[in-house]
């Protein structure tokens, strides 16, 4: 009830401050001192009311320029010949630095794609944007290709610069710093069958790590390194929970579906959020332990660059 009051009353200079915050440079500069921001809802502005959203905003959206390539995500799930070593994945972490399915960045489907990936593609090198979870089913992937003589050494790069303290113990090389300050040289490194993971800020910003993955590393990439970009729900959009409740304001998955319209440069392998809706019982067939995690919602969107 108070809260609702001093909306109301105080509206008229939250939007003025919202609407031109460049004319209260005071504000600004408190503002950018406590991190956060006030930004009205303005065709100008990525904020918006419930009431822009469509009643329906799960189903499919009409995407003409993008080839999903069916057949071919069909064709990659058949091969994948891990099911056994994909049940050993324990689904509590114990002991603490393990995978575990029960966590709620990187689990059920997206899991099992990555530790899938790896085994099939035996990268000799592996970036990641944006570390954790996944990081833990990596090593464990790229030990077991080690152990059956699938490769040499796989050279297993992190660049993580917020989060996960205990990455320095799982063996990788982790880099604390932004994408955006990594040299690019770096990713020039990675050839075919080769795998850049990008879990990264989801969030497209000025100067900012969505932009400087998709813009200027991805189409520096050789022919055949495989990319995998997490959140990622294409055809659909964005969960309804997110779009109403939480307001992510997420639009990294709509650079990528417009670099992705039309470009013979780039080939889909996996859209596991389409493969959930579209061809579950194959889903579930190259990775059984959705069959426990019925409500699971992969977010693993994976492509090659074919050109």
């Amino acid at each position: 009830m108070i809260a609702a009051i001093v909306v109301t009353l105080g509206a008229p200079l939250f939007r003025a401050v919202g609407n031109w915050p460049g004319n209260f440079p005071l504000y600004r500069r408190q503002a950018d001192r406590a991190g956060m921001h006030w930004r009205s809802t303005h065709y100008y502005h990525p904020t918006y009311r419930d009431a822009d959203l469509p009643a329906d905003v799960t189903s499919e959206r009409e995407l003409p320029g993008l080839d999903l390539n069916e057949a071919g995500q069909l064709a990659l799930l058949d091969a994948f010949e891990c099911q056994s070593e994909l049940a050993a994945l324990t689904e509590h972490a114990e002991p603490e630095l393990a995978y575990a399915y029960d966590n709620l960045q990187f689990n059920a489907g997206d899991a099992d794609a990555l530790y899938a990936m790896i085994r099939h593609a035996r990268p000799n090198m592996l970036i990641e944007i944006g570390s954790g979870h996944s990081t833990r089913v990596a090593a464990k992937a790229i030990a077991r290709n080690r152990e059956t003589g699938a490769l040499g050494e796989c050279r297993h790069v992190c660049t993580e610069p917020y989060e996960m303290p205990w990455l320095e113990t799982l063996g990788p090389e982790i880099l604390r710093q932004k994408v955006e300050d990594v040299p690019r040289e770096l990713f020039d490194a990675l050839g075919e069958g080769d795998i850049l993971f990008i879990d990264s800020s989801h969030v497209i910003r000025p100067f900012g790590d969505v932009t400087t993955e998709l813009l200027q590393i991805v189409p520096r990439l050789a022919k055949g390194v495989l990319v995998h970009v997490h959140d990622i729900f294409t055809p659909r959009d964005y969960p309804e929970r997110w779009l109403r409740r939480d307001r992510r304001l997420w639009n990294e998955q709509y650079l990528l579906e417009a670099m992705l319209a039309h470009s013979p440069r780039y080939r889909v392998c996996l859209a596991l959020n389409w493969l959930k809706h579209n061809h579950g019982d194959a889903l579930e067939r190259a990775f059984p332990i959705l069959e426990k995690y019925p409500d699971a919602q992969p977010g693993s969107f994976w492509f090659e660059v074919a050109q």
